[in-house]
């Protein structure tokens, strides 16, 4: 199997009814097939995605989805793995110095992604993509939309070692909104307001799902890089949410600190990623 980088995820997950009729017929027969659990998924989608990479063709028909039942309700989360590939490829390239680019993603590969998601787009102008992927940490900003109560902990020396988050939409655009409102409360006086970064491009995102979605973050692969007692005592976040209220009552200074330890618990993840 492909080597690949330890990642954590966050998905939405849209109610079937959300989604063209055309398309619910597609993701009914695909839910009857017998998907894969979101952590054998989320390994087959890694594979997946490596291939994507040197392979430039956005056939939907290869698509692949996550299923949730709640309620006998269908959510669905499209994987959109080749999408998510090339416009990765798109910003990345964006981001870096063209010699530097060209070293680790030439333009052999990068040109066809750009005629692809133009051709893409082009064609489903109204398509989103559903999953955010971030290698060896989970971003601070994610924390924002969960409460420590949604945690589920599966620990133990098992294939369904785990550890994820679920909520409604609804509180998570509830929870990231107080988080906005009160940056940019700070913002606009003299207070030094805690780098927690793109929360309000994170509340954008959420606004164009569905009002009745799912929200999920997904340690998956971050769990095999900690041990059982390091994920009990993982509270980034109840560190987030203990930030937050301290910007929302004016005391940057409690913020910060709650901040900091997410960054310090995070830090050593991050470390091996330099390293690898």
């Amino acid at each position: 199997m492909p080597v690949v980088s330890p990642a954590a995820y966050l998905r939405i997950y849209e109610p079937l009814a959300a989604f063209p009729p055309s398309d619910r017929v597609r993701w009914q027969r695909y839910a009857a097939s017998g998907p894969p659990s979101s952590r054998a998924g989320a390994r087959r989608e890694r594979v997946v995605a490596l291939v994507a990479t040197v392979r430039p063709s956005l056939d939907v028909a290869d698509e692949s989805a996550f299923i949730q039942w709640v309620d006998g309700l269908m959510f669905v989360c499209p994987w959109s793995t080749q999408l998510r590939v090339w416009q990765a490829a798109r910003e990345f390239r964006g981001q870096m110095p063209e010699r530097v680019a060209e070293a680790f993603l030439p333009r052999r590969l990068a040109d066809p992604a750009e005629v692809e998601l133009d051709r893409w787009k082009a064609r489903r102008p109204e398509i989103k993509l559903h999953v955010q992927t971030c290698t060896w940490m989970v971003p601070p900003t994610w924390f924002v939309l969960f409460d420590p109560a949604e945690r589920a902990l599966i620990t133990g020396d098992n294939a369904d070692r785990s550890m994820i988050y679920r909520t409604t939409m609804s509180l998570a655009r509830r929870r990231v909104g107080r988080a906005v409102e009160a940056m940019e409360t700070l913002r606009s006086g003299t207070a030094n307001v805690p780098a927690i970064e793109g929360v309000a491009e994170l509340a954008r995102w959420l606004g164009s799902f569905h009002p009745q979605s799912r929200v999920e973050l997904d340690y998956d692969g971050l769990v095999d890089l900690l041990d059982d007692d390091m994920l009990r005592r993982d509270t980034s976040v109840e560190d987030i949410v203990e930030a937050v209220s301290a910007l929302r009552r004016g005391r940057t200074d409690l913020a910060v600190e709650a901040y900091e330890r997410v960054l310090i618990r995070w830090r050593p993840l991050q470390s091996r990623e330099s390293a690898s």
